[in-house]
């Protein structure tokens, strides 16, 4: 198992990655609190990129150092997406799908 430490300047995030298993993303305030915990498998769903719209995709592959997505299904070059771990945490930490697809739905009628 890895550890990661990742600070951002209103939280912070503790990542215990098992490489081909599971990330758990620990999401702590500025006083050290523990206010969230998300638990991601290969074989889920995760935001990999966002401009208007918030992008996922199935998790493929996690490494000690990166969360790899299959992109077969997406209009994308290449088969697979890499995050670093600093960033999947970062786009991560509070993710809902249901709610990401709520909110990809009502967005896509606007543009």
């Amino acid at each position: 198992m890895e550890i990661i430490k990742v600070n951002h300047p209103r939280e912070s995030y503790m990542l215990y990655v098992t490489p081909g298993d599971r990330v758990e993303i620990h999401t702590h305030n500025r006083s050290g609190e523990l206010v969230s915990l998300k638990v991601f498998r290969v074989g889920d769903e995760a935001e990999y990129d966002s401009y208007n719209l918030r992008y996922i995709a199935p998790i493929k592959s996690i490494t000690a150092k990166n969360v790899i997505f299959d992109m077969s299904d997406k209009c994308q070059r290449g088969d697979t997406k890499r995050l670093k771990m600093d960033q999947f945490a970062w786009r991560n930490h509070d993710f809902d799908l249901e709610a990401v697809r709520a909110q990809n739905a009502e967005i896509s009628r606007y543009i």
